[in-house]
């Protein structure tokens, strides 16, 4: 079913300024994607991801996200629309400080009506072994694989990730592209990565580019490369 938007707009209040985050966007991304979202800060490719994942909503137009009318949902509706969903992974791990590896996942696990298996997950991210250690004990590599894999064990049909390399190294950032490739042929996610590295777009199918709040370009990679080829920016 994949994610249909039409028209949709979405307006900001700042004081007395109102600032048009996104302006009349159309899109349709089909299921089982690999997807990066391109554009200057302040182009509105967060208010979209947003908006996709069920955080925020549209003052106007239509998203459909695997068959959810997601646009004029309730809070209850749409508390359950991200829980059955959606994964999310920020350039802020955000990961509880007083959890360890494995109850960090846990807790993506106890939301999720038809979660993945706990030691699965962290051995397919490389942190079986570290299961036991907490955040601070942590390279910001192995944060962001855990902050990954309590994502991924919710089972998501839709993964959003908002600038999730950004804070990382190139090596780093490149394993945790690796580790969403192999999450997206593995489980036929459907992945959006919002980044400001244009290299990044090699591994996608579909590059999409933003611009003052509206898509300018929708671009078909019929050969993405695998993420360790990435020309890094």
């Amino acid at each position: 079913m994949g994610v249909q938007l039409k028209k949709v707009t979405k307006t900001y209040q700042s004081g007395e300024l109102k600032v048009k985050a996104l302006k009349d966007v159309e899109v349709e991304i089909p299921d089982a994607k690999m997807v990066v979202l391109l554009g200057p800060s302040g182009s509105g490719k967060s208010t979209l991801l947003n908006i996709i994942g069920g955080i925020d909503q549209p003052d106007e137009g239509m998203v459909s996200v695997n068959g959810w009318d997601i646009a004029k949902a309730t809070d209850k509706k749409l508390t359950q629309f991200r829980r059955e969903e959606v994964g999310f992974i920020f350039q802020a791990y955000n990961l509880i400080p007083s959890l360890t590896v494995y109850e960090n996942v846990e807790v993506g696990a106890q939301i999720s009506k038809n979660p993945l298996s706990i030691e699965e997950v962290l051995e397919g991210v490389g942190m079986l072994d570290k299961k036991d250690k907490f955040p601070h004990q942590l390279s910001g590599g192995e944060q962001q694989r855990t902050a990954i894999a309590r994502a991924i064990i919710k089972n998501p049909s839709i993964l959003l990730c908002d600038e999730p390399t950004g804070a990382l190294d190139e090596t780093t950032g490149k394993m945790v592209l690796e580790l969403l490739q192999k999450v997206q042929e593995q489980y036929g996610t459907t992945i959006l990565i919002i980044t400001h590295n244009p290299g990044i777009s090699e591994i996608a199918h579909i590059i999409l580019k933003m611009k003052s709040g509206e898509i300018v370009s929708q671009t078909e990679n019929n050969e993405p490369i695998p993420a360790k080829q990435v020309n890094w920016v």
